[in-house]
């Protein structure tokens, strides 16, 4: 019976990555050979990129009701909504922690160079802007990455191989937007070093992600909140680039640590989704 359990989670991890993934890589590639360019400057074309990246959602959305019991859905749905799966502890840990490495990252780089010392809120950082953030990549995304993907990945692989695909599959999700002028990413030479220094930062943070999922009793809220304040103090506390690297090594210092805390922690069919 458990065989056919992870048979059937196979099959679901393999539609849903075919979906998130699928969906926004051909539709780049379609709008590319539209412009006969590599990078998109056509704003509407822009805009069916951006639209194309609730794929996530979508993903989620059809497995949902499509390859869940109604049962499974309703506790869904309660994972997304539900705060009070979250303890104060780790409130402190969703809203502090990606402040407190920026903070580390910016002395850190004053310490250890020549560089100056740059940790200011950025004046381009509006209430309206910040909604825009909650809604443009946290809830979409996290939707399908932990709401749906990663669950099913656990009662597979377990925690640590499950977070080292997810923080891969997640990483290059996020490659079409390199080609789209006016994202942060376009700025980002592909192959550069900053280029790299992104990759491997969603790549770390999905073990903090992974963590925070497994300590919320499986809160779905609680990824999305970590995700709003990452993605909020990323573009709120200005750092320099110098300490933007340090950012992502301290990152890569605390997935390892949960890499060694969970390296002997199986998962079975207890995962729910």
């Amino acid at each position: 019976m458990e065989n056919k359990v992870i048979d059937s989670d196979l099959k679901t991890i393999k539609l849903f990555f075919l979906i998130s993934h699928l969906l926004p890589f051909l539709i780049t590639a379609i709008l590319m050979i539209l412009e006969k360019s590599f990078f998109i400057s056509n704003q509407l074309y822009s805009s069916l990129i951006y639209f194309s990246l609730l794929s996530p959602t979508f993903a989620a959305l059809f497995i949902l009701y499509f390859h869940y019991y109604r049962e499974d859905r309703i506790d869904y749905w309660h994972r997304l909504i539900d705060f009070k799966r979250i303890s104060s502890e780790w409130y402190f840990v969703i809203f502090g922690l990606p402040i407190f490495i920026r903070i580390i990252a910016a002395v850190s780089a004053l310490l250890f160079s020549s560089t100056y010392f740059q940790f200011y809120f950025s004046p381009e950082m509006t209430f309206s802007y910040a909604v825009l953030l909650l809604f443009f990549g946290p809830i979409p995304e996290e939707m399908g990455w932990r709401g749906i993907a990663l669950p099913k990945l656990m009662r597979k692989c377990g925690f640590n191989q499950a977070t080292i695909f997810l923080g891969f599959m997640w990483a290059i999700w996020h490659l079409p937007l390199f080609f789209v002028e006016g994202t942060y990413q376009y700025q980002l030479v592909p192959g550069s070093s900053l280029f790299w220094n992104f990759m491997f930062d969603i790549f770390f943070t999905t073990f903090i992600y992974s963590m925070i999922y497994i300590k919320t009793n499986q809160s779905i809220m609680a990824v999305i909140l970590f995700h709003f304040m990452d993605n909020f103090s990323g573009e709120a506390f200005i750092i320099t680039e110098r300490a933007l690297l340090i950012s992502t090594f301290v990152r890569g210092i605390i997935a390892f640590c949960i890499f060694l805390k969970m390296k002997k922690v199986s998962f079975g069919s207890h995962i729910q989704e």
